[in-house]
């Protein structure tokens, strides 16, 4: 049986200039791949955005400053929090274990 789970290709380049590209596992009930892919171009536009004005951002302020707002959008949506809650987590679990490429060939 072919494996039919949906990713999201998405490539970054980091301050340094190094390409990373990434496959995404997409969750099931994903209603829109392209506008996953949007609104995580405009969390990364934004976040450089705030590092271009304020240098001195660290890495772990920026991580930390993102799982706060998942925090509050799970909050956000209009349903139990039990099931919101375990999604998130999924979801986060899910990203973190895609792997990437980066330009210089490193698998990561």
């Amino acid at each position: 049986m072919a494996d039919t789970k949906k990713t999201l290709p998405y490539t970054a380049i980091t301050a340094s200039g190094t390409e990373l590209t990434f496959r995404f596992p997409l969750h099931p009930l994903t209603e829109s791949e392209e506008q996953v892919a949007d609104l995580l171009t405009c969390a990364l536009a934004a976040i450089d955005e705030v590092i271009a004005e304020q240098a001195s951002v660290s890495d772990g302020d920026i991580m930390q400053a993102l799982a706060m707002a998942l925090a509050i959008r799970t909050r956000m949506v209009e349903a139990a929090h039990g099931p919101v809650h375990r999604l998130a987590k999924e979801l986060v679990a899910s990203s973190l274990g895609a792997r990437s490429l980066s330009s210089d060939g490193t698998v990561h």
